[in-house]
C-alpha cells in the first residue's frame, strides 16, 4: 500500500475514489489538460477508470497522490506508474516507471511542483529502490521541462506523441539524493 508521504510545504496522501470530482475538476482546466492530456477533456468514466487502475498499482507502492498543501485539500496530483504504451515504445523508456506532477494553476510557481517531485523520487529510491525514474514531456511545456531540471532528470532524447514532440527524460536513482 502507498504510504502518506510528507514533503517541506506540504503532503502526499494516496488517491482515492472519493478524489473523482476534484481528480475530473484539475484534468479539465484548460491550462493543465493542454499538455497532461493534450488538450482533451477526458470523460468523467475514463477519470474513474484512472483511479480504478491506481488502485490496481498500490499494491506495488505505486500509483497517484493528492498533493496537499496548507489547508487546500486537493492542490494537484503527483504520481508513479509504468510508462504508457506510446512512450515505451521509445527504447529509452521502455520498462521504465514515470514520474507525473499536475497542479491546479493556482498553486503554479510556488514550489509546491519540486516539493511533491522530490519526495516521490526519495520515496522511490528509498522505499522502492527503483533503479530510475523518466518522463515525457510535451516540447512546448517550458514549465515541466523547468521542473525535470531542477529535480535533476537528464533529457534522453525525443519521440512523437499525440500532439507535440515529447521530450524523454531519466533520472537514474543510484545517484545521490534529488536536488532541492
Amino acid at each position: 500500500m502507498k504510504p502518506r508521504l510528507s514533503m517541506p510545504n506540504g503532503r502526499l496522501r494516496p488517491a482515492v475514489a472519493n478524489d473523482l470530482d476534484d481528480l475530473v475538476q484539475l484534468l479539465h482546466d484548460k491550462d493543465v489538460r493542454r499538455y497532461l492530456c493534450d488538450d482533451t477533456e477526458l470523460p468523467r468514466k475514463t477519470v474513474a477508470e484512472m483511479l480504478t487502475s491506481n488502485e490496481q498499482l498500490d499494491a506495488q507502492g505505486l500509483g497517484l497522490w493528492v498533493i496537499e498543501h496548507g489547508h487546500a485539500r486537493f492542490a494537484g496530483i503527483g504520481g508513479l506508474q509504468p510508462v504508457s504504451e506510446e512512450v515505451a515504445a521509445a527504447p529509452a523508456m521502455a520498462g521504465g516507471i514515470e514520474a507525473l506532477i499536475a497542479l491546479k494553476p493556482e498553486y503554479w510557481g510556488r514550489g509546491l511542483a519540486v516539493g511533491a517531485l522530490n519526495t516521490l523520487i526519495r520515496y522511490a529510491r528509498v522505499s522502492l529502490r527503483l533503479p530510475r525514474l523518466v518522463a515525457a514531456v510535451d516540447e512546448p511545456n517550458a514549465r515541466s521541462h523547468q521542473l525535470m531540471q531542477k529535480c535533476g532528470f537528464e533529457d534522453v532524447g525525443r519521440t512523437a506523441g499525440p500532439v507535440n514532440e515529447l521530450v524523454l527524460y531519466e533520472l537514474p536513482l543510484e545517484k545521490g539524493e534529488a536536488p532541492s
